[in-house]
């Protein structure tokens, strides 16, 4: 093991590296230094002192902070001799070392005289809730300031909250193991790579902790994070592991997603076929001048069919929607939103790409309708009726449709 120079009440202590994987580069971009101890510094067979044991005995001793700074002492004295070209060092620190007045220029200066840029380290900053939010967030600019990059670590534990992450603007964020690990179905396929849109659109990066296993490299990937890390590609170490070693798995992990994305497209087109087949027709109709009733009984009665609905060019129903064979009677539970007719709904998907390219049919990835009564899929065509254009569409119950395919879908 490499030997470090910084001790702590007797305990030498040294840095590990676990590598930080880009899915889209497929090769380390980064290194975590995470902190271990010995009890003599000397004997390599004693079992090493986990961080947690560490920062445990130094809050009994009232010296977490100096502990803390220490840490990063032995990190950057580590880094210099062993970190790639181009890689960045993420270094963990306390959220009251990171408030500190002055910290962001020292360490600055410490790492400079490592021969590190500040430039090439992240610091992980926990951000845990409380009244720190102003101090946390003046600090993040006082560190970025000085070149360092700031990340959010284990967003998605305790007291996390997407307001105080986009007030404080980190350039990177890391989501806790929990939202990975994940065994709800709707959080894991469905809410997690709508967060890391959200993160995205909002200017960070997103990394990906606790990945243990090849499933958990793919939710990854299907949910576009831009960086992973766990055990999957090793423990931490004292020794960088060859470079480029997960090549194989990253090959893999985006053959695979790519095969399930084409068989999920296909099942989705095979599946909704009758009924962009019968909308089609329907439209065809209702634009020739055929009433609504007549031009979608076909459409109707198909056996996943909620709805059909008619709207103008501001997005108002001209006549009343028509109820199919998987209409639902009105949930008193919903009855506030059951009534769609007094609605305008030019602002959805549905009606703006219809509206932007007319005869051509489109399909709605799978939510819950406003009525509160499905999980379903909306498919609108935009035609011209006489003088006017208008969007026909109509509501599919995707569980009712897609429940027999799960395996597929």
């Amino acid at each position: 093991m490499l030997r470090t120079r910084h001790t702590f009440d007797g305990i030498a202590l040294a840095s590990h590296l676990q590598p930080i994987y880009s899915l889209p580069h497929q090769r380390e971009v980064g290194y975590e230094a995470l902190l271990r101890g010995e009890a003599d510094g000397e004997s390599s067979s004693r079992p090493l002192i986990s961080p947690f044991e560490l920062f445990a005995k130094a809050i009994v001793e009232g010296s977490v902070a100096r502990l803390d700074r220490m840490s990063h002492a032995a990190h950057l004295a580590s880094a210099a001799s062993r970190l790639p070209d181009a890689t960045w060092l993420f270094l963990n620190i306390n959220p009251a070392t990171f408030t500190a007045p002055g910290y962001a220029a020292e360490l600055a200066a410490l790492a400079r005289e490592r021969g590190l840029a500040p430039e090439r380290i992240v610091i992980e900053v926990l951000e845990s809730g409380g009244s720190q939010l102003d101090r946390i967030a003046h600090a993040t600019r006082a560190y970025r300031a000085e070149g360092f990059l700031v990340a959010v670590d284990d967003f998605g534990a305790g007291h996390s909250n997407i307001d105080r992450l986009l007030t404080l603007k980190p350039d990177i964020v890391k989501l806790d193991r929990s939202l990975v690990r994940t065994q709800g179905a709707h959080l894991r396929d469905a809410l997690l790579p709508k967060l890391v849109g959200l993160l995205h659109e909002s200017g960070m990066f997103v990394v990906a902790e606790g990945i243990e296993t090849e499933a958990d490299l793919f939710l990854a990937a299907r949910s576009n994070v831009d960086f992973v890390q766990g055990f999957l590609f090793g423990q931490p170490a004292p020794e960088l592991p060859p470079r480029s070693e997960a090549r194989p798995l990253f090959e893999r992990t985006f053959d695979t997603l790519a095969d399930v994305r084409r068989s999920e497209r296909l099942a989705s087109d095979l599946l909704l076929m009758p009924y962009r087949s019968r909308l089609t027709e329907a439209a065809s109709r209702i634009a020739q001048g055929a009433s609504t009733a007549s031009a979608c009984a076909a459409l109707l009665a198909l056996p996943c069919t909620v709805s059909s609905f008619f709207l103008d060019a501001r997005g108002r129903e001209f006549t009343p929607a028509l109820p199919g064979a998987a209409a639902k009677a009105p949930s008193e539970r919903f009855s506030p939103i059951a009534d769609s007719s007094s609605g305008r709904w030019d602002n959805r998907d549905y009606f703006v790409e219809a509206l932007a390219t007319p005869e051509r049919v489109f399909i709605s990835a799978p939510y819950l309708s406003v009525t509160g009564t499905s999980l379903c899929v909306t498919l609108t065509v935009a035609v011209r009726r006489g003088a006017k254009v208008v969007v026909v569409g109509t509501d599919v119950d995707w569980r009712l449709l897609s429940g027999p395919a799960a395996d597929i879908l």
